[in-house]
């Protein structure tokens, strides 16, 4: 018998477990990376939407506190009518008449008003003056009605000669102010002249045993709110332009949108607007309040005027940077994955056999490759539209993206091999080759700014007439972020580095343009504190140039130079909330008007505190009231415990106040002032 040799089919036998344990391998490789790239999906979902949250959390908590604040000047003006002796007396000698003190306001005007007994004869007599008095402090805070009104809704004094007659609303209102005994805001309400919000607080009874009665009428108050309702509105600069802010009003059980260019409040559905148990709108995924559109909204409620202010936006924009994240991490499993497969396939045909050392040199190249292009996705996290750069410590490029192509106007598939100098002109090659060397050499990530001049790039490259961020028209600015990048496996290779270009050219415009409108603001607030009194003029204008002055002599750093220069133009700022006769009062003043005088710095800093200079203004000008030995205001703080800041503020504020004239005393030489 003849041995029967090996069949084909036994050979493929003995190879099927060999087979079978490979594509288990590679299933479990799949696998387990799917499962990491959920989890890492998860969490990168997460963080975004944190991230989004916090961006509209912070925008409607500061569009809350401003609204706060602007509520606040509302009672404090309410007050200065409403506290004073003189109406609280008029009003209450009114009511003790009964139905006839409703026709004392119209003695001037209705003939027939004027057949009143002695004691409403006497108070018509006090008529003219209270009505001047009410109409000046109408006019100088921009008010378009005043008025004392009873419980009733009958005018018991007009600013106006002709008043129109109180609507069911400003007679509600009043109402409340009266009963609760508290400042109340009405509705807002659509007049000729826009957005229209009622206000009354009451005006407390003048009693023998008691300085402090019952409420016997309430000043009502009416102001347009058209320009302030659109200042709240525009405060987002940071949410993009797709953000949308909503203020709306409570109306009983009804819901309504304010909004500035409309000639009638719209109507929103109450259920798309589901609060919680505190008057806040939760962060989440809801329709929007108009539409069928779907959004991420977050709001709160406005403590005292029943307003919710909330801001939405599309939840489109917000799922298209998820599914980029979705992709990135996705794409990056996949590429790692196929990465780890072909190690361990090289790793097998190495072992096989000498035979197969050609097909293993072939996947390590292939793995190398793989590597690059990890090395370079994880360079590309932050954002996909970046220029993105691989070049040696030669200046010659490696690899690059499309979006870089576009910066440099080559073609993507010329780049590779050639020199930056042939890329960019001789300061900017330069200066890129040199950033690169050191990131190598040093072996931490590192950052320059490079000016390229017509680049090409997508974004507007026509600048300004003016180049506010130090470039010429025509020139775009980029940050270019260095990561360092070595290839041990490749000898004949060099070391360089992995370069992101980012575009910051509006990003610096925009920076500079909110530096020139937090100058107009200073400026607007000292005009403002510079005519509460006539000695005030040009005393914020003296404090700045002598800070300049004395700053270099005392070689401040420039941003304690920046410090006092601006906290020396709004030092005075706080007597915007002082009583104006104080400031121009000539007798020496009590104790109680001394006291006024002192919470100047607390409203300073109040006001201060909310706006981002990025220095230490607010607290410059709390302190400035301060003195060395710790008998100073308001803290009583001493020696060092002062900053160097106030310090110079304080000496400044006295030698410019000591050579003006006051209304209690002339100007003092300048020799006296410094000795």
């Amino acid at each position: 018998m003849t041995k029967s040799p090996v069949t084909p089919w036994c050979t493929g036998m003995r190879r099927t477990p060999v087979l079978f344990i490979a594509c288990c391998l590679i299933l479990c490789i799949f696998s387990t990376a799917f499962l990491v790239c959920r989890l890492q999906y998860a969490n990168a979902k997460k963080d975004l939407l944190t991230t989004q949250e916090e961006a509209l959390a912070n925008w409607v908590s500061g569009t809350t506190e401003a609204i706060g604040l602007w509520k606040d000047a509302l009672n404090t003006q309410a007050k200065r009518v409403s506290s004073s002796e003189l109406y609280r007396l008029f009003a209450s000698d009114v009511a003790a008449l009964g139905a006839e003190g409703s026709a004392i306001n119209d003695v001037d005007v209705n003939p027939a008003a004027k057949n009143l007994d002695e004691g409403a004869a006497a108070l018509a007599e006090q008529v003219p003056l209270m009505r001047n008095l009410l109409l000046d402090f109408m006019n100088f805070n921009g008010l378009s009605d005043a008025r004392i009104v009873n419980v009733e809704g009958q005018t018991l004094l007009s600013a106006l000669t002709r008043p129109s007659p109180v609507d069911k609303d400003q007679r509600e209102t009043a109402e409340r102010a009266i009963t609760d005994d508290k400042l109340t805001f009405g509705p807002v309400r659509v007049s000729q002249s826009g957005l229209m919000l009622d206000y009354a607080d009451p005006l407390q009874a003048v009693l023998e045993q008691d300085k402090n009665g019952a409420p016997v009428a309430a000043l009502l108050l009416s102001m347009p709110v058209t320009g302030q309702i659109a200042q709240f509105l525009a405060r987002d600069t940071r949410q993009g332009s797709a953000a949308h802010p909503r203020l709306l009003q409570k109306r009983g059980e009804s819901l309504e949108e304010l909004q500035v260019q409309s000639t009638k409040l719209l109507a929103v559905d109450p259920a798309r607007v589901p609060l919680g148990a505190t008057g806040k709108l939760a962060f989440g995924r809801r329709l929007a309040l108009t539409g069928d559109a779907l959004v991420y909204s977050l709001g709160d409620r406005i403590p005292g005027l029943n307003w919710e202010i909330i801001l939405e936006v599309p939840a489109s924009e917000v799922d298209a940077r998820l599914q980029s994240q979705a992709w990135m991490i996705y794409g990056m499993g996949a590429l790692v994955s196929v990465g780890v497969v072909l190690l361990f396939s090289l790793l097998w045909w190495m072992a096989a056999g000498r035979e197969q050392r050609t097909i293993a040199r072939h996947f390590e190249s292939l793995y190398r490759v793989i590597q690059r292009q990890k090395q370079l996705l994880d360079s590309v996290n932050v954002s996909l539209d970046v220029g993105l750069l691989m070049a040696d410590t030669t200046g010659k490029v490696q690899v690059c993206n499309r979006a870089f192509s576009r910066i440099v106007k080559r073609d993507e598939s010329e780049l590779e091999g050639v020199l930056l100098f042939s890329l960019f002109d001789t300061t900017a090659g330069s200066q890129l080759l040199e950033g690169i060397r050191i990131v190598v050499a040093c072996g931490e990530n590192s950052s320059l700014e490079l000016a390229l001049r017509d680049t090409g790039c997508t974004v507007d490259c026509t600048g300004t007439s003016s180049a506010p961020t130090g470039l010429t028209p025509g020139e775009r600015l980029f940050r270019v972020t260095l990561f360092p990048f070595k290839d041990n496996d490749r000898v004949d290779k060099a070391s360089g580095a992995v370069a992101i270009f980012q575009d910051i050219t509006a990003f610096r415009r925009n920076s500079e343009l909110r530096r020139q409108q937090q100058a107009s603001t200073i400026a607007a607030l000292v005009r403002a504190v510079e005519s509460m009194a006539p000695h005030l003029p040009g005393h914020s204008l003296m404090m700045v140039g002598l800070a300049d002055l004395v700053g270099k002599s005392l070689q401040l750093s420039e941003m304690d130079c920046n410090t006092v220069r601006t906290a020396a133009s709004l030092s005075q700022l706080g007597k915007l909330f002082v009583p104006r006769a104080l400031l121009s009062k000539t007798e020496q003043l009590t104790q109680e008007e001394q006291a006024e005088l002192m919470r100047a710095p607390g409203y300073a800093y109040n006001v201060l505190q909310d706006i981002d200079f990025g220095l230490p203004v607010p607290e410059a000008v709390y302190e400035m009231s301060e003195r060395m030995d710790g008998s100073g205001y308001p803290r009583k703080l001493q020696g060092t415990e002062i900053s160097i800041h106030a310090r110079m503020l304080a000496v400044l504020n006295s030698f410019c106040a000591m050579v003006s004239p006051r209304p209690y005393r002339k100007r003092m030489p300048v020799h006296d002032a410094l000795e």
